[in-house]
């Protein structure tokens, strides 16, 4: 099996299939004489789609299994992180074996100086002061205060504005200023009062963790589904976005209708072709 024919195998998970297809990525990942980045590649897009169905610790032995046969082994695994080095810390949270010493002895098995070698070592690193829930989701400000909105943020002069009157980059570039100063009071009027959800898939996870940390997680499960069509994969492997049901606090609105929603509907570049 080549990379190129695993893209299309990934390609035809983002129609909606992805449950149908992940037999077979297991299948790619597992062969000892086959292309090892074909190998690597089939097995992130299975980490993936395995947190989905609620299979995070055979992500992880994925993973494990995945580096004891090939970390030493040439190609292009040794260049990756995502979403190797979080398939530790999600199969902890969701009740398996600890994360750090699984990251350290996977880095052993790498060369000393790759990058998914120090990933994993600066990420055993991170959990002696923090959990792997904190590890997780520190870039977002989830019940933490509000930061000024003042001439040093990039949009904060669109606040003022009507939001009718704003163009589409202006609302995006506004909800990209709300969320860098953490002003969630402000962006739930904005929602409350147009109906709009962020622009961009990753205020939607803003948005949505702000209303379950809430308690509102009818809007935070809303939040998720509008996020559905703002994602786009970073590269041709990745075949569904993780986060929401990584994080602990976006998971708390991963229902049944999500996770449905999430596995059985075309997403990324897949959807925008029905759409044309």
């Amino acid at each position: 099996m080549r990379v190129d024919q695993v893209d299309v195998l990934v390609s035809t998970a983002r129609e909606g299939r992805f449950l149908e297809v992940l037999p077979e990525l297991l299948r790619l990942t597992g062969q000892e004489d086959g292309d090892p980045d074909a190998a690597w590649e089939a097995a992130a897009a299975a980490v993936e789609i395995l947190a989905w169905d609620d299979r995070s610790e055979e992500g992880a032995e994925l993973v494990e299994n995945l580096i004891r046969r090939d970390g030493r082994r040439g190609g292009l695994l040794s260049d990756q992180d995502f979403p190797f080095v979080g398939a530790f810390h999600d199969a902890e949270l969701q009740g398996g074996p600890r994360a750090k010493p699984r990251l350290e002895a996977a880095a052993l098995m790498l060369p000393e100086e790759s990058n998914l070698g120090e990933a994993l070592r600066l990420s055993a690193q991170d959990l002696d002061q923090a959990s792997p829930a904190e590890v997780i989701h520190r870039a977002y400000g989830w019940g933490r205060p509000v930061l000024p909105l003042d001439d040093s943020v990039i949009g904060a002069e669109l606040v003022d504005r009507p939001f009718g009157e704003l163009t589409q980059r202006e609302r995006g570039v506004l909800w990209e200023a709300l969320q860098e100063v953490n002003d969630f009071p402000r962006a739930q009027l904005l929602h409350s009062a147009t109906g709009e959800p962020p622009e961009q898939y990753d205020g939607c996870l803003w948005m949505a963790g702000w209303y379950a940390t809430e308690g509102e997680i009818s809007s935070a499960e809303g939040m998720l589904l509008a996020a559905h069509g703002r994602w786009w994969p970073f590269q041709t492997w990745d075949a569904i976005p993780a986060m929401a049901v990584v994080d602990p606090v976006l998971r708390r609105a991963c229902t049944e209708r999500v996770r449905e929603y999430y596995l059985t509907r075309p997403i990324g570049p897949e959807a925008a072709k029905e759409q044309r």
